[in-house]
């Protein structure tokens, strides 16, 4: 009994010896391969914190960099700000994608991308702040030209308007001397007007073989023989004097017929209009002579007292009155 209890005994702690030797197998096997993880955990997670200081020193130098590219132009800073928001966007999704899926090639991958694109944000930067640079010193530019234009258009307004002003004096002394020599021309004109006297008008009429009689009644009066004597004036100067004839009728209206030599004068004094018979041209010499001239304007004569002006230089030289029946 006693030996068949012993080599129960023994082939028990045999079997439980081979299930703690499995056991013991089992449990090395366990921890090898926990030994194994630990050690890829190990080298993940520095590969983490590798990517992670990157990730986080490329983000750094990217801020720096950017924000150091600021100024006093809005614009810029607005874009510069925008730039780094989509920076910091781009880092958090590189972030988020390490963690999750543990690519740590992809990660470095997107982290050269994030430089590149840095990089390009700053030369795009640069550039504008090239051109804003040469944009502010071309208006420095026009600002300085604008305000010398400014200064050139103000002293040519000031120029102008003492030109004005010397004008307009000029102008006035012109039209002072203008209406003196005017009036001095006037003051000339009448001083040496031919003085006319011994008017002397008669009616004539033609008769049928050709001779002219005198006739005194009106409805037998067929043209008007006008006789005068101009006296001497030492003021006027010898030659070609014009004698203009006016013949108002006995109705008080001047006889003017164009086709017979009637027109229109100027008188000097006061420049009215005013209508005249007749026009002769004389020579003047210093002494006394007579003038004389028919008129025949081709119309009845009423009957009545007439008057007759003679002018000369625009000025009344003489007058007189006749009478046709």
């Amino acid at each position: 009994m006693s030996s068949e209890n012993t080599s129960k005994n023994i082939a028990t702690f045999s079997v439980i010896a081979l299930i703690l030797l499995g056991i013991a197998g089992y449990l090395f096997y366990q921890n090898t391969q926990l030994r194994k993880e630990i050690a890829q955990n190990d080298a993940e997670y520095l590969q983490l914190e590798e990517v992670n200081s990157q990730l986080d020193s490329e983000y750094q130098v990217a801020q720096k960099e950017l924000n150091a590219l600021k100024g006093d132009n809005e614009e810029l800073n607005k874009l510069i700000d925008q730039h780094l928001m989509e920076i910091e966007n781009q880092k958090n999704q590189i972030a988020s994608m390490v963690g999750v899926n543990r690519d740590f090639e992809a990660a470095k991958n997107e982290i050269s991308e994030l430089k590149a694109t840095v990089e390009q944000y700053l030369e795009e930067i640069n550039q504008l702040k090239e051109e804003n640079q040469q944009l502010t010193e071309e208006n420095i530019a026009l600002r300085t030209e604008k305000a010398e234009l400014s200064d050139q258009v103000y002293e040519t307004q000031n120029e102008n308007q003492e030109l004005l002003s010397e004008r307009s004096a000029l102008s006035s002394e012109k039209e002072l001397l203008t209406e003196e020599n005017t009036n001095l021309s006037k003051k000339v004109d009448k001083a040496t007007m031919i003085p006319i006297s011994n008017i002397d008008v008669k009616g004539y009429m033609t008769k049928e073989n050709g001779r002219e009689v005198r006739r005194r009644r009106a409805g037998n009066v067929e043209k008007l023989n006008v006789c005068f004597e101009t006296e001497v004036n030492q003021l006027a100067e010898e030659g070609e004097e014009m004698y203009y004839v006016r013949i108002i009728s006995p109705s008080g209206e001047t006889i003017a017929v164009e086709n017979a030599g009637s027109g229109v004068l100027t008188l000097t004094d006061t420049e009215n209009q005013l209508q005249y018979s007749t026009v002769q041209k004389a020579g003047y010499e210093y002494k006394e002579s007579e003038i004389c001239l028919e008129w025949g304007p081709n119309i009845p004569f009423p009957e009545g007292t007439y008057i007759v002006e003679i002018y000369n230089k625009g000025y009344l030289a003489g007058s007189s009155t006749f009478k046709l029946r």
